[in-house]
């Protein structure tokens, strides 16, 4: 074990000279007040991982105890989050918990778990050897879709001898077919297992699941799809060595710089744009971002250069952690290397929400000399840079899976779109209800890197349908839609109600892509909240209103309008009248705009329904996550930092049949107090599958009888229970199946009792009836009209 060096002036080039085990890992906050992230990064700390709050001018990320000290020492005041992070990690480990849902619907596809997949002996991730063991055990069992792996250079070893391996997913994987390349890469970095684990996990699922899924089948029948899964064997054993039950912090290769200091940041050594400033990269050996003694001086890189050159890898994403983000050229300045990155990006994050941009863009600088800069520049190659998950290197066993998970439609879309892929999909405003009428507008969209035309066919389902169009063939440029309307025909006494079933088929020609579109037929969209956030007129409670950030004018309502929120509070604001939803609502929603600014794992927001009949739930969001132990459990809220404005949905489904009281709750503790939580244009929607408004004629005072006779022949008589005497103007209706309007009658409702319908002339079949005011209508009523 090597003793920790004084150091010799921290500024100067001949740096800090680490302990080699001795070393103590805290997550540390740093105040950059007067500061900036280059100064930071300038101190050869790796400041491409961790959480940066710009509006706070905080960055928290994880630092050795010598790098704790130059930071100090170069006048930055720290507070320290978690002293030790490996006892902490170990501590953990003793008491695993269940990984927490927060009880919502993911935007994560639920893939199914590979059955092969296996946790390694190291915190659940795979040590050097196990992960070699893994690719053998691949190659055992689908020998004709996986190689044997291969070194990736026969002439260059790691400093310690070491060689790195690739595999081959294919269906010929042992011959070279000239098919579009694909490059996935894990641990540049020695402490960031996730990334080789969710390789593997996305491995074994592409192995599985050919040929049952077309997809998948594709991808192999016509790609060559290559992992790399340890780009820092050096590291990483060195890792397993100092803490063979996980959670090792090295981070560099093994090289020794000959001052007493070890290591390289290998994603900082490759050869475009090297050492172009002092903050995208260090020149002090000690540093965690050091970048060699020279453009791919180290071997791990030239490996990877020469492996690039010979393949002509049309995407590639090289994984790390940690973040929750998706990082694209160019690194070394803060400009998209291509318009293609950006969109792309937007694909690839689809599920897993990750945030996507330049370095600049997401962790706040750039930096230079790393692979995804120079496999761009010297092959075309449209690299990424996936930086998993939001807690820490070394996310405990029970998180693995989730992770794993949220990055396989990220790797799935990166293969797909290498090759000619495109989607078709609904392009109606409302998603849920397909409104009366025979046309469904569809739209398809080009995303694949490769030209060539994309055929779209749509096959009916459910057995409502009739119509079977003729498949339409588009030539798109890449990222270019079309819309195109499906005449769509239903069969007579199609109710409204009912659902309607589609496939969305894409043909490129090799594979047809399937989507399955589910509507329900008849109705509308209806809004029946609507708060624009200028007053708080809707609202008891003790929050306010802000003019200095909203989505529409003038203002949003926020719980502190003046500063942060207060310490030890909790701070509620709940609507004033209940809201009604009818049994017969379709996807009924809450939706708003929110930002917030909330300490995170601490302090927080729920959204919360009370039902009137005293029914309660805390509801979940698209951007709601689970609840800590320092928080509500495991229960859906907000937390964290969200700058921009979002727009939000939740379900209200658990509310159908009933009214509800919407309530927005802030709860902090006696830390950190943050700007707090806005949100904008409030409304309460649901789609109507009777073609009706919402019900607020009370049912107990006012209801519709059945008519009689029914079934109808000539006429028929309609009459309602008005016991309240309830006043005003409204229309007696009565639609058809497919939603026509057949009579509209309007009356007073305290003058008429009863209305007679003339149906000689209807068709047979099912109609409904129900009488509609200017602000609600009653619950309709189904008759019938048959004539002999």
């Amino acid at each position: 074990m090597k003793k920790l060096l004084l150091l010799l002036g921290f500024a100067c080039s001949c740096g800090l000279l680490f302990a080699q085990t001795s070393e103590k890992y805290s997550e540390v906050q740093i105040d950059l007040h007067g500061k900036t992230m280059p100064d930071l990064a300038r101190l050869g700390i790796a400041v491409d991982h961790g959480e940066w709050l710009p509006p706070l001018q905080r960055f928290t990320t994880v630092l050795s105890t010598t790098e704790l000290q130059l930071v100090q020492q170069a006048g930055f005041s720290t507070k320290i989050i978690v002293a030790d992070l490996q006892q902490d990690y170990l501590q953990k480990r003793q008491h695993p918990v269940e990984e927490r849902s927060g009880n919502c619907a993911s935007s994560i596809t639920p893939y199914q778990t590979p059955a092969n997949y296996t946790y390694g002996s190291m915190g659940g991730y795979q040590t050097y050897a196990e992960m070699l063991a893994v690719l053998d055990d691949m190659r055992a069992k689908f020998p004709n879709l996986i190689s044997v792996r291969k070194i990736v250079s026969d002439t260059i070893l790691t400093h310690e001898g070491r060689p790195l391996w690739s595999v081959k997913i294919s269906d010929n994987a042992d011959l070279n077919e000239n098919e579009p390349a694909v490059l996935y890469t894990a641990l540049h970095h020695a402490r960031e297992p996730n990334g080789m684990s969710q390789m593997l996990y996305y491995m074994w699922y592409l192995l599985e699941n050919y040929p049952a899924n077309p997809d998948v089948k594709y991808l192999v029948d016509h790609e060559e799809l290559y992992f790399v899964p340890c780009v820092n064997p050096d590291g990483y054993v060195y890792n397993e060595t100092t803490n063979p039950a996980g959670g090792g912090y090295w981070r560099k290769n093994r090289r020794n710089n000959g001052d007493g200091t070890f290591g390289v940041d290998l994603n900082r050594n490759y050869g475009f744009q090297w050492a172009h400033d002092d903050a995208g990269s260090s020149p002090n050996p000690a540093g965690e971002t050091y970048r060699g003694p020279g453009p791919f001086s180290e071997p791990e890189s030239r490996m990877l250069r020469d492996f690039g050159a010979s393949h002509q890898f049309v995407t590639a994403n090289n994984y790390h952690t940690f973040g929750n983000l998706l990082i694209y050229p160019w690194s070394y300045s803060d400009m998209p290397a291509d318009s293609i990155f950006v969109k792309l990006g937007r694909l690839y994050t689809r599920e897993n929400r990750y945030k996507a941009g330049t370095p600049t863009e997401t962790v706040g600088y750039p930096v230079n000399g790393d692979a995804n800069d120079w496999l761009f520049s010297a092959n075309g190659t449209y690299s990424f840079t996936a930086e998993i998950g939001k807690t820490g290197f070394w996310p405990q066993p029970e998180e693995i899976e989730g992770l794993n998970r949220a990055n396989l439609w990220q790797n799935l879309a990166m293969a797909l779109t290498a090759g000619r892929y495109g989607e078709v999909k609904d392009a109606s405003p409302n998603a849920t209800v397909l409104q009366t009428g025979s046309l469904l507008p569809l739209r398809v969209t080009r995303y694949g890197l490769e030209d060539g035309p994309l055929t779209t066919t749509i096959m009916p389902v459910s057995a409502n349908i009739l119509s079977m169009p003729a498949s339409q063939t588009f030539n798109l440029a890449q990222f270019q839609s079309a819309d195109f309307n499906y005449d769509l025909e239903l069969l007579p006494g199609t109710q409204p109600g009912d659902e309607i079933v589609l496939l969305l088929q894409i043909n490129n020609g090799l594979f047809t892509h399937t989507d399955t579109l589910r509507k329900t037929f008849g109705g509308q969209s209806l809004t029946v909240f609507n708060d624009p956030g200028n007053n708080l007129l809707n609202w008891n409670g003790d929050w306010g209103t802000t003019t200095q950030s909203f989505v529409s004018a003038p203002s949003s309502i926020t719980d502190s309008p003046t500063g942060p929120y207060a310490p030890n509070t909790v701070s509620e604001l709940t609507a004033k009248v209940a809201i009604p939803i009818p049994a017969h609502a379709v996807a009924p929603q809450l939706r708003f705009w929110a930002r917030w600014e909330i300490e995170k794992n601490y302090d927080f927001v729920e959204v919360q329904g009370i039902g009137s009949d005293n029914s309660f739930a805390i509801l979940c969001g698209q951007y709601t996550v689970p609840g800590g132990p320092q928080q509500d459990p495991g229960q859906p809220l907000f937390d964290g930092y969200q700058y921009d404005w979002v727009e939000e949905s939740m379900d209200l489904s658990a509310f159908k049949g009933l009214s509800f009281f919407p309530v927005v709750l802030l709860v902090s503790d006696q830390q950190d107090e943050y700007d707090g939580f806005y949100f904008d244009d409030m409304r309460v929607v649901y789609q109507d599958s009777v073609v009706g408004t919402q019900v607020i004629l009370p049912v107990g005072d006012f209801r519709l009888r059945q008519n009689q006779p029914n079934p109808a022949n000539g006429g028929t008589r309609i009459s309602w229970e008005n016991e309240k005497q309830l006043g005003g103007t409204a229309s007696f209706l009565i639609f058809n199946a497919l939603g026509e309007k057949m009579w509209d009658q309007p009356l007073q409702l305290n003058q008429q009792k009863e209305v007679l319908v003339n149906t000689q002339t209807w068709p047979n079949g099912l109609y409904t009836y129900l009488l509609r005011t200017v602000d609600g209508q009653t619950l309709p009523r189904k008759m019938t009209v048959l004539h002999p």
